[in-house]
């Protein structure tokens, strides 16, 4: 089977995730969003075509990178997608002819971190591929949004949902935004304040710009934004990235007050039932890390999400 695949790169064109089937979730770092942001940002990004005898399989988003003129690593991040869920065989031979890609010969190597869970399985299929892993998986919370509000709250953890009530009797004022720039600036700025304080990287703040940029250029929002303010105070917020029919939970903030009342519960709880009311159906918390971040992970696990574990980067 893995020697009817072919595995042809091409331009990054919004038609092709069309295809995409809406059941199965989105990874933000496979959406053409996320590609043509990084472009404008002057990281090289390709699609590479999946077919197969009878026709289309699926897409992968590739990034590359040289090093000292000579060594080239491409990356495989979440990915590839399928046009229908894939048989074992097929997942196989798909990692085989990507595997193709790849010429140690010629200094060039494929770096692929595939959207499998950790599972023996996942390892016999990237094994059967003739892969190595090289570092473990992360993890992460997919929340369903496809049930309507009320089954979603009935999901909360009782802590969490009694922590909502609070934040809903509080006098807050929550606004819903992302279309306008000015909307979550202020939220990138206390982003890169955190992120001094702590002492900590992420991706890169520019993106969430070239990302509302690149979505805005194409007729959609990419962007979407809460905010939750009392006595014309902002005290809590976030930034959920849009991509296809899923988002992520990007950026949230939260200061002194909106702890006390619980107001980030309240901010992730309306962006919920807004994601919902634009049609997205799945929502990824973003990692969690229950030994150094958890009370994080507890924040987002409350929810009701389903942590997956992935199975890490394969070469």
């Amino acid at each position: 089977m893995a020697d009817a695949i072919t595995v042809r790169p091409g331009p990054i064109e919004p038609l092709h995730w069309r295809a995409l089937p809406d059941d199965m979730p989105m990874p933000l770092q496979q959406h053409w969003h996320y590609g043509l942001a990084l472009r404008a940002a002057g990281a090289p990004m390709q699609v590479w075509h999946i077919d197969g005898a009878d026709g289309p399989l699926g897409l992968a988003l590739v990034g590359r990178r040289k090093f000292f003129g000579l060594v080239t690593i491409e990356t495989l991040l979440r990915g590839p997608c399928y046009f229908s869920e894939p048989s074992t065989a097929l997942k196989t031979a798909v990692h085989k002819a990507l595997r193709r890609r790849s010429s140690p010969w010629r200094w060039r190597f494929l770096l692929q971190q595939p959207e499998l869970a950790d599972t023996a399985e996942t390892t016999r299929i990237l094994k059967t591929a003739k892969l190595r892993r090289v570092t473990t998986g992360y993890s992460t919370p997919w929340l369903d949004l496809e049930p309507d509000v009320d089954t979603i709250r009935a999901g909360l953890a009782g802590k969490w949902r009694t922590q909502l009530r609070a934040a809903e009797k509080a006098s807050l004022e929550i606004s819903i935004g992302g279309h306008k720039a000015h909307h979550y600036a202020w939220l990138l700025e206390k982003e890169t304040a955190q992120r001094t304080t702590r002492a900590y990287q992420a991706t890169p703040i520019e993106l969430v710009p070239l990302y509302a940029r690149t979505a805005t250029e194409a007729g959609e929002q990419g962007i979407l934004s809460v905010t939750a303010m009392s006595s014309r105070e902002k005290v809590a917020g976030a930034i959920f990235l849009l991509h296809g029919n899923s988002a992520t939970y990007h950026i949230g903030w939260v200061g002194n007050e909106g702890r006390t009342t619980g107001a980030q519960n309240r901010v992730l709880f309306e962006a919920m039932g807004a994601l919902r009311e634009k049609g997205i159906r799945f929502l990824d918390l973003g990692g969690i890390n229950t030994a150094e971040g958890a009370g994080i992970a507890r924040f987002k696990l409350g929810t009701g999400a389903v942590p997956v574990t992935y199975t890490g980067s394969w070469i």
